[in-house]
């Protein structure tokens, strides 16, 4: 099955709007998952706070999106669709807002080129993911970082008690 135009569109309008959703919880971030291959390969270049080109699988990617009670919004500005290639480039702002204290960073920009493949079921799936964000704010990695252990830590209690 090919794919036209107007229907990768509408799959990234639906991608964008879930990423939005159901990132930051544990419970809700494995919503995303049937967006990305299995062998996702995400390549992430985000100056001067981490390490050039830091590499990351599709489970990496999911434990990113843990980041409870930090908002993540993304608001696509520009994309372009090339069918023939399967590959899309999307051109975004990025705000975190703590939820909890209504607290705003300021918006960041951001560019992406997904590379998409047609999965067994026959729905897209993106297979690569090559990423550039200008500087994101050192005190927003640090909010971040705590509240994503504190969420796996949290969960891990549970599994390590429920086998008691």
């Amino acid at each position: 099955m090919e794919w036209t135009y107007d229907e990768i569109a509408k799959w990234f309008d639906g991608y964008f709007e879930d990423v939005c959703k159901y990132q930051g919880s544990l419970e809700t971030v494995p919503n995303l998952r049937k967006y990305f291959s299995e062998d996702l390969e995400l390549m992430m270049y985000t100056a001067p706070s981490s390490p050039p080109g830091l590499s990351m699988s599709r489970d990496e990617l999911l434990i990113s999106f843990v980041h409870p009670g930090l908002q993540e919004d993304i608001d696509p500005q520009h994309c372009v669709i090339d069918t023939r290639k399967m590959m899309v480039a999307v051109q975004f702002k990025i705000r975190f807002t703590d939820k909890p204290t209504g607290t705003k960073w300021r918006s960041v920009q951001a560019s992406a080129h997904y590379h998409l493949k047609i999965g067994e079921d026959q729905n897209l799936k993106i297979a690569k993911i090559y990423y550039w964000t200008e500087a994101l704010p050192e005190d927003l990695f640090e909010f971040w970082s705590r509240h994503r252990e504190k969420a796996l830590k949290h969960c891990a209690l549970n599994y390590i008690n429920s086998k008691s």
